[in-house]
């Protein structure tokens, strides 16, 4: 079990471990889009992931950009206010 998984199994409460991984997640989507709003959004989707999921995505910088190029597109296509010019 890595570190992360130790840290969120410490945890009282599903929210609260939603809550820390997702503190954990938005300075990484931050880093890689760039913009504030779309973060926030990327980061909304990626918590809708089971906690197992994120963990090893927050592990792998690779797999964890590639999840985020994918959520970031949806967005983008979804809403293209939201495209970065």
């Amino acid at each position: 079990m890595s570190t992360l998984s130790n840290e969120l199994a410490s945890l009282p409460s599903l929210e609260k471990q939603k809550e820390f991984l997702g503190n954990k997640l938005f300075p990484l989507v931050l880093e890689r889009v760039k913009n504030p709003d779309i973060t926030s959004k990327v980061t909304g989707d990626l918590l809708e992931l089971d906690n197992d999921q994120l963990c090893r995505l927050i592990d792998s910088q690779d797999a964890l950009n590639a999840q985020i190029d994918e959520k970031r597109a949806e967005i983008e296509m979804c809403e293209p206010s939201m495209q970065q010019t």
